[in-house]
């Protein structure tokens, strides 16, 4: 028995694969496309199904036999139901690269159903959600009492296409905070702040990051804030972005946006991958006293996610797959992200009494 991995073909997708296929997982290849998974069956001697989302029946017996599905191909908040409902009726587990806040609260708000049918449902399996999830969860979990988290991810790197076309759907949706338990809407690149992410410090900007939704489960700490490490023009850029909210909502817009996108080449090279890391930051302050600060430093954005999504389907496959909404860190703990080859985690800042 193996996972279906659908979208499969696409830039990530068939990182994903070729990780698999490494590891002699043999998962089951899908997507809509049957030339484009036939050439990558025949490169990785793997099998594959054509899987369409429109056709929930025929969806559903392509799960029928298998434990899990990895779900590669966004915009997730889109994609994303068709495949969940399948995968409920079914007892498929369901893992998903997503960092889309409203995933996380759809999929959140289904737990007890999921529970229920013994279905796992766990999204954003890559980067960041992975390290950012796990390092928030391992920084909170040594600060008793924590009241306040703070998140900030630095990647230096590429994006592919398909990521960007995922933001560009998220345009005009503002950004978001917890406070008080609560989530809560702000505007665009909200408020900011320097951290020092090792090798030197860097201004970052609030962003509605996937741990700002994850973390309220995996840490109940009540007020988070996630950031993002960018050039200072993008910064100001999207402070402005909150006057034209309106315009970036348009559909026309947005199809614009995307066939500019299009023009782009796929995503980042084999040697822009091999080049480029990650840093995430991580602090818990309880009130007044001193916070606990913590640092992850890893591979490139694609190969973290590659290496992450395997291991996840690695323990689901073993039997590690509570029932019901998770997080990476509540479904394996928050040392599941120190499983990723090239990871590594430094305390920075911790009290003596802790």
């Amino acid at each position: 028995m193996s996972v279906l991995l659908y979208g499969a073909y696409g830039y990530t997708g068939r990182l994903i694969a070729q990780e698999a296929a490494d590891r002699d997982l043999e998962p089951v290849l899908a997507g809509r496309d049957a030339a484009r998974l036939d050439a990558l069956g025949k490169k990785l001697n793997l099998r594959t199904r054509v899987v369409s989302l429109t056709q929930p029946d025929r969806l559903r017996r392509k799960l029928e036999d298998v434990p899990a599905m990895l779900h590669c191909a966004g915009p997730f908040v889109r994609t994303g139901p068709p495949m969940v409902e399948a995968c409920l009726d079914t007892g498929t587990h369901y893992l998903d690269l997503t960092g889309e806040m409203e995933v996380f609260r759809r999929l959140a708000g289904r737990s007890e159903e999921a529970e229920a049918a013994g279905v796992m449902l766990l999204p954003g399996i890559g980067f960041d959600v992975v390290p950012s999830d796990c390092l928030a969860h391992f920084v909170a979990g040594r600060t008793e009492g924590a009241t306040t988290l703070e998140i900030a991810i630095y990647a230096r790197g590429n994006v592919s296409q398909g990521t960007l076309k995922t933001l560009i759907e998220q345009m005009g949706d503002g950004g978001l905070v917890r406070r008080e338990g609560q989530l809560r809407s702000v505007p665009p690149g909200w408020t900011s702040r320097t951290v020092d992410f090792g090798d030197r410090e860097r201004r970052v900007i609030s962003i509605p990051e996937g741990s700002v939704v994850t973390s309220g489960y995996s840490t109940n700490v009540p007020n988070v804030t996630a950031y993002l490490a960018l050039p200072p023009l993008v910064q100001s850029l999207l402070r402005a972005s909150q006057y034209a909210q309106g315009l970036l909502t348009w559909p026309p817009v947005k199809q614009l946006l995307k066939r500019l996108v299009e023009q782009r080449r796929e995503g980042p090279t084999a040697e822009e991958r091999r080049q480029g890391r990650t840093v995430v930051w991580a602090s818990a302050r309880q009130k007044e006293r001193p916070p606990v600060t913590a640092r992850l430093h890893g591979p490139e954005a694609y190969p973290f996610t590659a290496r992450a999504a395997v291991n996840a389907v690695e323990r689901v496959l073993d039997g590690t797959a509570p029932p019901g909404y998770q997080t990476p860190s509540t479904a394996f703990g928050p040392d599941f992200v120190l499983d990723v080859s090239g990871v590594e985690r430094t305390i920075v800042e911790e009290p003596a009494s802790a």
